[in-house]
C-alpha cells in the first residue's frame, strides 16, 4: 500500500510540476495551387514537413490542398532551458518540377508551439524558371490571414 502511494504522489507531482505537456506537433494548412496564369494545378502531390511525422495530399480540381492540425501528450525533465524548433515546410511536387517552402521556422518552450494555422496561396514559377537545383528551395507561396 505505501510503495502504491509513493508512485501515486511521485506521479501526481510530475504532473502538476510541468513536466507533460500537451502540444502542437503539426499545424493545420490550407492552401490553394495556381499556374503562373493564375489556373489551378490539379493532381500536384503535397507534403507537410513538420514536428510530425511527414503528412501528404494531392491539389484537388481547383488547385486546393489541406492539412489537419495534429497534437501530442509529450514528457520533458524541466532541467536548463527547454526549447523546441517549430519548422514547417510544404513539398510540392507539380509539373515535374519539385518546390521546397518553408512556411514557418521558429522557437518555443515545451508549452508553445508554431502557428496553429495557416492559410496559403502558392504560384508555380513560369516553366522556364526553375528551383534551386540543389536544394528545391522557392518562395512561391504567400501566407493570407484567416
Amino acid at each position: 500500500m505505501a510503495k502504491r502511494y509513493r508512485a501515486f504522489t511521485l506521479l501526481a507531482a510530475l504532473l502538476l510540476s510541468g513536466c507533460v505537456a500537451y502540444t502542437q506537433s503539426r499545424p493545420q494548412v490550407e492552401g490553394r495551387l495556381l499556374d503562373s496564369h493564375g489556373q489551378p494545378v490539379a493532381g500536384a502531390e503535397i507534403v507537410l514537413e513538420s514536428y510530425k511525422p511527414l503528412a501528404s495530399t494531392v491539389s484537388d480540381s481547383a488547385g486546393r490542398f489541406a492539412f489537419t492540425a495534429d497534437h501530442e501528450w509529450s514528457f520533458f525533465l524541466p532541467i536548463g532551458p527547454i526549447d523546441k524548433i517549430n519548422m514547417s515546410r510544404l513539398d510540392i511536387s507539380a509539373r515535374g518540377q519539385r518546390y521546397n517552402v518553408l512556411l514557418s521556422y521558429g522557437l518555443s518552450g515545451p508549452y508553445g508551439g508554431g502557428p496553429a494555422g495557416m492559410r496559403v496561396v502558392c504560384t508555380l514559377p513560369p516553366s522556364q524558371q526553375t528551383p534551386d537545383p540543389q536544394t528545391g528551395d522557392a518562395d512561391i507561396c504567400q501566407q493570407e490571414t484567416k
